[in-house]
This record gives structure tokens, sequence and C-alpha cells, in this order.
């Protein structure tokens, strides 16, 4: 180093050393200040603070979706002229009330105006959203908001109409999408709310018609707590005749477990084609971590369950899960896959159908081998007892190790996130032996 370099150095460090420890995370949220705003937004902005008669006026940004600036601008109405709302806090409200206020205005000319002021539902604004509802010529503004205890939400349906805002419903909700639910070209507004305050679990539909009334239809599935995740996909029609789209909801019944309810909305009618019940073979239920998913990219989504793998007793301390894959049929669940999930690394290996009580899954240094198995026979600690090897499969996060597992013989896979995923077919058996093609075939990707 330098002698420049070297006195500049020390410099540094002695200008550090004489920081107070706090100052480096001096207020990290001082340092995050909000985009800047555009001429058009900076002139709304003036007659927001001129409207409210006050200099502390906070805007509130939405959490999600495609409107993420406090200032929301579109016609509203149709009228070939924008409006803007505008989220925000200001230090006039009272202490007892919802600071979260919506500022409303109209262009006029090239000039923006303050048309009114109004209170929200909410304590935070989580998602807006610009559509038209059902067969209604009115353009919709749905305001989706977190209540104040962070676990309720609550969506305002909201049209723009002679300089006021107008309610035409609001929605409590623990899940809410905005879809085609039945793929007729309109748009529905869907809602799931868990049993929580209320008395009982429900699914909703809201379709408006042309003059802008709304229907509802409900379903009262069993209790359940929360909801992970809404799937889209498709199930076969009643009759037969091709199929029609369904949503299925994974809802939490338990502290570690979930369920899967399977619904249906043709006719402006929501139907529930599916949950578990106490006389059902077949259930769903399942560690919340295995979510439903089309696994096989075939347009219909398949619900996963898991049980021990092949060969196992299942009184191991860790046992080696097998996952089967089901699609609902006529109102019940029929199994369409069996595999080995990989959560963790973000892969499911489907088992081919020849392999069903023939082949288990071991892992061993670092490895997840399937090796065909005695099915007559158990070890003495309810272990599998194995033959011989069929497939070796392997996640690699680094060139050098997946380099090295292909000069042993390994397939590369995929190269997907840093991960190099790698898999060595066996030709230990002739009926059992897996091809690379039905290798590739068989692996799916997260």
């Amino acid at each position: 180093m330098n002698a420049g370099k070297l006195a500049c150095s020390l410099l540094l460090s002695l200008l550090t050393a004489q920081l107070p420890a706090c100052s480096f995370n001096m207020n990290v949220e001082s340092m995050l200040s909000p985009p800047r705003l555009t001429a058009e937004q900076e002139q709304i902005y003036q007659k927001l603070q001129n409207s409210v008669g006050s200099q502390q006026v906070r805007l509130k940004y939405p959490k999600y979706g495609d409107h993420l600036s406090a200032f929301t601008i579109a016609d509203l109405d149709g009228d070939g002229s924008d409006e803007a709302i505008v989220f925000y806090e200001s230090d006039r409200t009272v202490a007892e009330e919802n600071p979260l206020r919506i500022g409303l205005f109209s262009e006029q000319d090239g000039e923006w105006h303050s048309i009114n002021e109004y209170r929200t539902d909410g304590a935070e604004i989580e998602r807006i959203d610009i559509t038209k509802l059902g067969t209604s010529p009115r353009t919709y503004l749905i305001l989706s908001y977190g209540m104040v205890d962070g676990a309720d939400h609550q969506a305002s349906v909201l049209y723009y109409r002679d300089n006021e805002l107008i309610r035409s419903i609001t929605v409590p909700y623990t899940a809410m999408a905005l879809r085609d639910l039945d793929q007729n070209g309109t748009t529905e507004l869907f809602a799931a709310n868990a049993a929580k305050g209320a008395p009982q679990a429900a699914a909703l539909a809201y379709s408006w018609d042309e003059k802008g009334r709304y229907t509802q239809s409900e379903v009262n599935p069993d209790s359940f707590t929360d909801i992970t995740q809404l799937t889209y996909g498709e199930i076969p029609a009643k009759d037969g005749q091709g199929r029609i789209p369904a949503v299925y909801m994974d809802c939490v019944t338990g502290a570690t477990s979930v369920q899967t309810v399977v619904l249906t909305y043709q006719n402006n009618g929501l139907e529930m084609v599916y949950a578990d019940s106490g006389d059902d073979q077949k259930r769903s239920e399942r560690s919340g971590s295995y979510q439903t998913m089309d696994i096989d990219g075939d347009g219909e989504a398949e619900i996963p369950v898991t049980r021990t793998f092949y060969g196992y007793d299942g009184n191991q301390a860790s046992p080696i899960l097998l996952t089967n894959w089901y699609v609902c049929r006529g109102g019940r669940l029929m199994r369409k896959h069996a595999s080995y999930y990989a959560a963790q690394d973000g892969f499911v290996f489907l088992l081919p159908k020849r392999w069903e009580n023939q082949v288990t899954a071991v892992p061993q240094d670092g490895e997840t081998v399937f090796y065909r198995f005695d099915p007559s026979r158990s070890n003495p600690d309810g272990t599998p007892v194995l033959l011989h090897p069929l497939l070796r499969l392997t996640v690699a996060t680094d060139p050098v190790t997946a380099d090295g597992y292909q000069t042993d013989g390994f397939l590369l896979l995929r190269q997907q996130d840093g991960r190099y995923y790698l898999g060595k077919a066996e030709q230990g058996s002739r009926t059992l032996s897996i091809t690379d093609s039905e290798l590739l075939f068989s692996m799916q990707f997260l």
C-alpha cells in the first residue's frame, strides 16, 4: 500500500472510531426515501396538502399488485378525463380514528382539483385493482385492506360517478381473488373466510350484472383457520363432456396440517365438489408444506398426500415419505401419480408405475438412491431389504462438484437457481431399470 492510500485508510479508521455505535443504524428508515414524485403527482400532492390543511401528510403505498404508487390515476368513469385517488395519513387525525385516508381528485383542463376525502375501511392498503366485474359496464375500484390487528382483511368494491366514490359492496376475506371463475369472459370476485370470529367457514363468489347489481353465491366447508393458497385448474365436467375450471383451496385445519377443498363456479353458482369428510377413504390432510399444484403440466391441479415410502413399516424416527398426487373425480380423490418430493431441493420425481411396491428410496452420502427391495420380508428395524440400486439423484450447489458427478456418469438434468440437478440410472434390472429419457420426463422442477 502506498503512503497516500495508507494515510487515507488511517484517517477513515479514525473517523469511524469516533462515530457513536448506533450511528451506522441511524435510522435505516431515514435512508429509505419514497420514490420521487412526477410533476403530475407533485401537483396532486400540493392540492392534497391544501385540502387537508396540514403539512404533515404521509403518503401510504400499497404492498402488492400492479398499482404500487400512493397515487392511482385512471379514467374511473369512462368520460375521457382522469381521476386520481391518493392514500395518506395526516397529523390532524383524531388519535382514536383510523388514520388512513383516501383523497379523491379530478382533472380539468390540465389542472387537478380536490373533490373529496374518505375514511378507509382498514389500517393498511394492501393492493389496488381497477377492472370490469361481470357484465356491468362500470369500471370498479377494488381496494384491499389489512385490518388493525393484521390478521383480517377486507375489500371495498367502489365505482366513481358524479364526483363521488360509491360503494357497491364490502367483502371481508382470508383469501381473495379477482378471476374469471367460469371462463365465460367476465371477472368475478372470489373470497374465502376462515372460521375465526365467524360462526362457520365460507367460500363466496360475487358477480355483477349489466345494471351493476351483484349476486352472491356461498358454500360452507368444514371449519378451517387459514388458507395457505388458492390454485386454479380444471376438472372433468359432470356430463363427461370436456373440462370445467375449478378452484382448489388449501385450508389450514390444525397446527401444521392442511386439507384441500375443490370448488367450481357455473351459472352464477358456487359448488363444493370435494372436501374431506369422516367416511372418505382418500383424505387430503397432510403437512402444510405440501401444496396443491399442476405437477404434470396438463392443466389439472393435483393434491399431494404423503405416506411412508414403500418397504418401511413407518416406525422410523424420520421416515422417508412417498407423495401421492390425487385428482378430483366425481366428488372423490383418485390417485394419479406417486413421487419422491424433495421440497427443500425444489424438485419432484414422478415414480414409474411399474415401481409401485417394488422400489424404495434411501438417503446415502448426499444422494437419494432408489433400490429394488424384497417386498416379502423386512429388516429387524422395519426397514426394507435392499436388492440393487436403480437410480441415484443428487443436487450440487457448485460447478466443481457438479462436474465431479458428471465424471462419475451422472447426467445433468437441469441447472436452476444456483443448483445442479443430476441423476444416474443404474442398469440392474431388466423390468425396473429406467432410461435417461424416462428420467428426464419424470423430473418436475418447482
